[in-house]
């Protein structure tokens, strides 16, 4: 029996879209390209050059996919709000992996441009600037 998923969005005044996302310009990896750790973006009001360039920084990824927009089977970002990523709770999709290392993690989605990320991991945090590595 399915429950009931609650989409609660996220960020809202740091990663928001105008119809689709923000434009990817980077995905950090940290371990030698082992763990997925965060993006650079711009949002779609900013005007593309390094100082206005902003990041995500991802804590503890314990999974994650990427799909193209046409092709992902449900995206949440739509609109009713400028939201582009929503933190998804009772997910179907994270109850499907082993719990035990997911206690403190939690199912995000976040949309870009082109791509959505539906990640678990404990938390995202906004940031301006380049992503450290």
């Amino acid at each position: 029996m399915s429950t009931r998923q609650n989409k609660i969005p996220i960020l809202l005044n740091q990663f928001y879209h105008d119809g689709r996302g923000p434009e990817l310009q980077r995905v950090v990896w940290k371990f030698r390209g082992n763990i997925l750790s965060g993006f650079e973006y711009y949002n779609p009001d900013d005007i593309y050059d390094e100082q206005n360039i902003k990041h995500l920084v991802l804590e503890k990824v314990e999974v994650y996919r990427m799909c193209g927009e046409e092709v992902h089977p449900r995206i949440y970002a739509n609109g009713k709000n400028q939201a582009a990523i929503f933190k998804i709770e009772e997910s179907e999709w994270k109850k499907k992996f082993n719990q035990s290392h997911l206690k403190d993690c939690d199912h995000y989605q976040i949309m870009f441009y082109d791509e959505v990320y539906d990640i678990i991991c404990k938390s995202i945090k906004a940031g301006k600037g380049k992503l450290k590595e």
